[in-house]
């Protein structure tokens, strides 16, 4: 959710909920407000009857009108003088209607009477249902130019915000273009602005300083590494070798070719990642395929493999070199983690290349097996052949995935390619 929406919501609930609370206040001092000057119409009643009676030495004539009634009764119980609310019978449908009343005591001559003066409180209703339909139409109002001045005023408040997210998101350290940020009159804005420029100078150098250790140390292990090799196969081919001097011999030969790859590998990934292979050029990726398979007949032979083909034809954008090192690593650890006498299946259309293979009866975890050094339950290798393959992909805008299914390990490339 976003945080404008959110705030939107939890302003107009607060709004509402604020002015029914009002609202009802309201209700209740108005209605308090008439019913104290219809006590007080009441009282006016009371003392012009009182004055009457106390001219004239009698009772005045009671009346009947349908929004007042004058009654006189005689009582030889004490009468306290009161207000009340009442409700009587009017009308031909005898309907029940509210009255406010007044009763007091009157003597006349020594004989006591009740006197009650009612008035009706229709007008009184009606006026409070006017005041409360007007007051729910002004919130309504209020509401509604909230509603508006929040999704207008806000947005254009919270404009330079998602001008710089916008930067961020478009932020790449491969072409190095800077977050374009604005001066606004909101501080809060502007130190979030000085915040992300200060992190982006830290980032470019930061990057620049792996890259630049990444690129030399690559290039610089490459010479002793070959000096090594060429001083290990010298040293194998000395005839006064014994059989332990040999086989220690061989296990230095063959963790020199593996550091040797590890550097190559890791030299290859760099590159990637810095953009240096954006040779792409239409590839025929079916006959790329076939001419892959050819050249690993041999070890496909060795291990005795199965290998079914689904090839259509397919053009696909991509520099030469990283073409041939997705396939080689993908049809190679399909051959060398399958079985003797395994299945190897390859189906390829515009938009997804897919390669199965059977093998060992275990999934690989799907969290991280595209990660550096991430090897699953096996001991070949350098750990980088799939950190390749998804950097390519990656570089490519390709969406690769891994699962199992039926005891054969799937790798599915989807065709995205960039525009």
């Amino acid at each position: 959710m976003k945080l404008i929406t959110k705030y939107n919501r939890v302003n107009l609930i607060a709004t509402i909920i604020v002015l029914l609370a009002a609202s009802l206040c309201y209700y209740f001092i108005v209605r308090f407000v008439l019913i104290r000057q219809l006590d007080n119409t009441l009282k006016v009643e009371e003392a012009e009857i009182i004055n009457y009676v106390s001219i004239n030495n009698r009772l005045p004539e009671a009346t009947s009108y349908r929004d007042q009634h004058i009654n006189f009764e005689e009582t030889t119980d004490s009468v306290k003088r009161k207000f009340s609310n009442i409700w009587l019978q009017h009308g031909r449908h005898r309907e029940h209607v509210a009255y406010r009343e007044i009763s007091f005591p009157i003597n006349i001559n020594g004989k006591l009477y009740r006197a009650s003066v009612t008035k009706s409180e229709e007008e009184m209703e009606d006026l409070i249902e006017l005041i409360v339909m007007i007051t729910i139409g002004i919130i309504i109002l209020l509401l509604l130019i909230l509603f508006i001045a929040n999704r207008v005023l806000l947005r254009r408040l919270w404009l330079p915000f998602y001008d710089t997210l916008d930067s961020i998101k478009a932020f790449n350290l491969n072409n190095k273009k800077n977050v374009a940020t604005e001066k606004t009159n909101i501080d809060e804005f502007d130190n979030l602005n000085v915040a992300v420029n200060s992190m982006q100078v830290r980032i470019l150098k930061d990057y620049e300083t792996m890259k630049d250790f990444a690129d030399n140390a690559s290039h610089e292990m490459q010479t002793p590494l070959a000096i090594l090799n060429s001083k290990l196969d010298l040293m194998i081919q000395e005839p006064n070798l014994n059989e332990s001097q040999t086989k220690q011999l061989q296990s230095m030969y063959d963790a020199m070719g593996r550091l040797t790859k590890l550097n190559q590998s890791l030299l290859l990934l760099t590159k990637i990642e810095n953009n240096q292979f954006n040779k792409a050029a239409p590839h025929g990726f079916d006959n790329l395929i076939k001419e892959k398979l050819s050249q690993l007949e041999d070890l496909i032979a060795a291990k005795h493999l199965q290998v079914n083909t689904d090839l259509r034809e397919t053009i696909v954008q991509m520099d030469d070199y990283l073409a041939d090192i997705l396939l080689n690593n993908l049809l190679g650890n399909a051959i060398r983690h399958n079985n003797d006498n395994g299945i190897i299946n390859i189906s390829l259309n515009n938009s997804e290349l897919k390669i199965s293979n059977s093998g060992p009866t275990f999934s690989l975890d799907n969290k991280n097996i595209f990660d550096r050094f991430k090897k699953g339950q096996s001991s070949e290798g350098i750990g980088l052949g799939l950190a390749i393959v998804k950097q390519i992909c990656d570089n490519y805008g390709f969406a690769i995935s891994y699962s199992f299914e039926n005891n054969m390990h799937y790798f599915s490339i989807q065709f995205h390619t960039k525009a």
